[in-house]
C-alpha cells in the first residue's frame, strides 16, 4: 500500500459542549418564560420550547451528518475510493492509478471541487470539506 487517506467531516463543537450550550439556551429561556407568564404573555412560551427543540434537533443532524467519511487508497494494481454515508451505506469506485487525473472545478463563488477522474468515470472527493481544507 502506497498510499492511505482518511477523511472526515470537522465539527467545530464538541459533543459535550453542544448540550451544555442547549442547556444554558434552555435555562436563559426558562427565565424568560417565567417573565413572560409573569406579564401574562404565556403564548410566547411554546414557540419559546420549540426555539430549544428546533436547536436541539439542529446539534443532532449536525453530529449524525459528521458520520460521514471517505477512504482512498493507492496501491500498485487500484486506486480505491470509498465513500461512507452516515447511515452506513458504502460506496466504492476503483480507478486504474495511471489513468487517473486529478481534475479541480472552480466556482465562481470562490469554492473548489476535487474529482478524480478516469476513463469517462468522475469520483467527487471531500463535498463535506470546506474550500480552504
Amino acid at each position: 500500500m502506497i498510499l492511505d487517506l482518511s477523511l472526515t467531516p470537522n465539527r467545530s463543537l464538541p459533543r459535550d459542549s453542544a448540550r451544555w450550550l442547549i442547556l444554558a439556551v434552555g435555562g436563559f429561556f426558562l427565565i424568560g418564560s417565567i417573565r413572560f407568564l409573569a406579564l401574562g404573555l404565556w403564548p410566547v412560551i411554546p414557540f419559546m420550547i420549540a426555539d430549544v427543540a428546533l436547536l436541539a434537533w439542529a446539534f443532532r443532524a449536525n453530529y449524525r451528518s459528521g458520520g460521514a467519511r471517505e477512504r482512498l487508497v493507492l496501491d500498485q494494481r487500484a486506486l480505491t475510493f470509498t465513500r461512507i454515508s452516515p447511515w452506513g451505506e458504502e460506496q466504492v469506485a476503483v480507478l486504474k492509478p495511471f489513468h487517473t487525473q486529478v481534475q479541480i472545478d472552480e466556482t465562481p463563488l470562490g469554492d473548489a471541487h476535487l474529482f478524480l477522474a478516469s476513463h469517462g468515470r468522475r469520483v467527487r472527493v471531500g463535498g463535506f470539506l470546506s474550500a480552504p481544507e
